[in-house]
């Protein structure tokens, strides 16, 4: 039996729910289409991430894979490595996989960043390594200025932070203060998920790739791939009770309807 997989961020992975096994849109999906789900979405993912993810299963699982729902994310997120992170030039593979995003720090996977943990989906694919960090520009400035600034402990949460020293991350914050413009990130943005639409495409895998700005996405990817998700929006018109600043269990069914009614529309059941 194939199998259904899930990219994204944390809103995919289904923060804001408080049962991950049986709440998020895709355990909805995997329920009523009676296909087992494997999800790659972490909390606090980029595009370059989510991208990693959808080529993670091109790459490995494309004859089990049935359905890929890639789901999208914020414009203000950056990636980077951290100062003492390992990298060997003549025996480590020269380009990004999603071995390198380091799950284990992150909801729900990292140890106390959820009310419920989940295990590493990566942690035993051989190779894996974690080191890439992917984080909200909003994650970096609170950190910054509410923890490094007052001298306070950062708690579970901003641990994958401490040991890096204060310039690398002021630079970061110095970065998301003055420099980033959503102008050119959601630009960049789009182009990523356009590479992830073409993997997808060329691994023949039938997928959605979410968006909630349809028109700057349709000039590249193919409108039977599109569907409109506005994570945010929904956060809002069904706020968790964590809380978590994410959509609760309703917000999760209404992505689930919208994404059966699209498969019914392209013909793919």
């Amino acid at each position: 039996m194939k199998q259904i997989a899930i990219c994204g961020d944390s809103f995919s992975v289904g923060i804001g729910c408080r049962d991950l096994v049986n709440e998020p849109y895709g355990q909805l999906l995997g329920k009523h289409l009676d296909r087992p789900v494997v999800n790659l979405a972490k909390g606090s993912s980029t595009h370059l991430s989510i991208l990693l993810q959808a080529k993670y299963i091109a790459d490995n699982w494309k004859d089990n894979t049935e359905f890929c729902f890639v789901g999208n994310t914020g414009y203000d997120r950056v990636d980077w490595f951290p100062l003492k992170a390992e990298y060997n030039p003549k025996k480590d593979h020269p380009y990004l996989t999603n071995l390198d995003v380091n799950y284990h720090q992150y909801p729900p996977y990292g140890d106390h960043t959820y009310v419920m943990h989940l295990p590493n989906p990566m942690g035993n694919e051989p190779g894996y390594k974690g080191n890439m960090l992917t984080e909200n520009i909003r994650g970096v400035i609170e950190y910054w200025e509410n923890y490094i600034c007052k001298n306070r402990d950062p708690g579970h949460y901003y641990q994958k932070f401490v040991g890096e020293p204060d310039d690398r991350i002021k630079t970061l914050y110095d970065y998301g203060i003055n420099l980033m413009d959503i102008r050119i990130t959601r630009m960049q943005s789009a182009a990523l998920m356009t590479m992830a639409h073409n993997i997808l495409n060329k691994a023949g895998i039938k997928h959605l790739i979410f968006s909630h700005e349809i028109d700057l996405y349709e000039c590249s990817i193919d409108r039977k791939n599109l569907l409109e998700v506005d994570w945010f929006k929904l956060a809002n018109e069904y706020p968790d009770d964590l809380p978590s600043m994410h959509c609760n269990d309703l917000g999760q069914k209404v992505v689930y309807e919208r994404v059966l009614n699209k498969l019914n529309e392209n013909g793919w059941l």
